[in-house]
């Protein structure tokens, strides 16, 4: 019992520390694009920071891991590991958010634009540290719930909600009337009907293997480490 009990404190204090870096890379990231005025390179800093999924997925993530991180302490003094199944479905939306966000980054971005570019500055917590630490501590120190397939479906809904804003704002209102310019280019430079088919599936791939790391972790805990709160 008192190994279980060591073992859950650790668990805990690993947690604590991630959920912590994750919050805290998140709002340096988040000022360093409110209090830039101007940059270059990019056209949405200050307030229009808020347009971009980048910053929104970001923010999500981050106030999921600073809400989980009074259980973590919790646990620290009762020495029992553990977190509301409503509490890992919210971190499982906001991990599987930047988890798509570091993709695109990765492979579609960086590519384009130059890695130095899109790894440098605030997007080098925005779009690399954020996302890496978050998935990382997802997947293997907060994990006492084993995650559904039905789940699965949960976690999709900000990137649903965030692609029918864009949508919007971009091809059916547009600039000239108060909308927004496509600034990721995925409505213009490569045709409409590809992001519309393909974000989704991308975005279910994501929150697949997450589930599949986290549970794996899940399971690994006796009853008494993965109690629920």
């Amino acid at each position: 019992m008192n190994e279980l009990r060591k073992t859950a404190k650790t668990r805990c204090l690993e947690a604590m520390i991630s959920a912590a870096l994750v919050a805290v890379c998140v709002c340096i990231g988040v000022t360093m694009n409110l209090t830039t005025i101007y940059d270059v390179n990019f056209d949405h800093m200050g307030l229009r920071t808020f347009c971009m999924f980048t910053v929104n997925s970001n923010i999500l993530c981050g106030v999921a891991m600073l809400m989980a991180l009074p259980y973590t302490i919790d646990g620290l003094r009762t020495k029992t590991f553990g977190l509301p199944d409503w509490m890992v479905d919210l971190l499982f939306a906001g991990v599987t958010s930047v988890g798509l966000t570091f993709l695109i980054s990765l492979c579609i971005l960086a590519p384009v634009k130059g890695f130095v570019l899109i790894f440098t500055g605030s997007r080098f917590f925005l779009h690399g540290v954020c996302p890496v630490v978050a998935m990382i501590a997802f997947c293997f120190f907060i994990s006492n719930h084993v995650i559904s397939l039905r789940e699965s479906v949960f976690a999709l809904i900000p990137v649903m909600l965030y692609a029918m804003v864009y949508y919007f704002m971009v091809e059916i209102l547009g600039p000239d009337n108060g909308g927004w310019d496509d600034f990721y280019g995925f409505l213009t430079r490569i045709p409409s009907w590809i992001s519309l088919i393909s974000f989704m599936p991308l975005t279910f791939g994501i929150a697949s293997v997450l589930r599949v790391l986290h549970n794996k972790t899940s399971r690994k805990l006796s009853p008494e480490q993965a109690e629920i709160a």
